[in-house]
C-alpha cells in the first residue's frame, strides 16, 4: 500500500477548515452574523485547495474543475453580498 504524505496543501487544507468551523461556531452561538462574509471566503479557498489535491492526486480535470467551480461561484456570491 502507498504510504499518505503529508505536503504543504494538506496543512492549508486542515488550517481553513478549522477557521472556517471556529468562525462558523463562534456566528452561531454570539448570533453575530458579521464574520459570515469572511467565512464564505475562507470557504472558497478551502474548495479552492481541495480542487488542487484532488488534480495533483487523480491527474484528472474533471474534480479540479468542480471545485475550482464551486469556490469561484462562492466567491461571486461574496462579493454581491458586500
Amino acid at each position: 500500500m502507498e504510504e499518505k504524505k503529508f505536503n504543504i496543501l494538506m496543512l492549508f487544507q486542515i488550517v481553513f477548515a478549522i477557521l472556517v468551523m471556529l468562525f462558523s461556531i463562534y456566528s452561531k452561538v454570539t448570533e453575530n452574523y458579521n464574520l459570515l462574509p469572511l467565512t464564505l471566503i475562507l470557504m472558497s479557498v478551502l474548495f479552492l485547495i481541495i480542487g488542487v489535491r484532488e488534480y495533483k492526486r487523480t491527474q484528472s480535470l474533471v474534480w479540479g474543475i468542480f471545485y475550482l467551480c464551486i469556490s469561484l461561484i462562492i466567491f461571486f456570491s461574496v462579493i454581491g453580498v458586500i
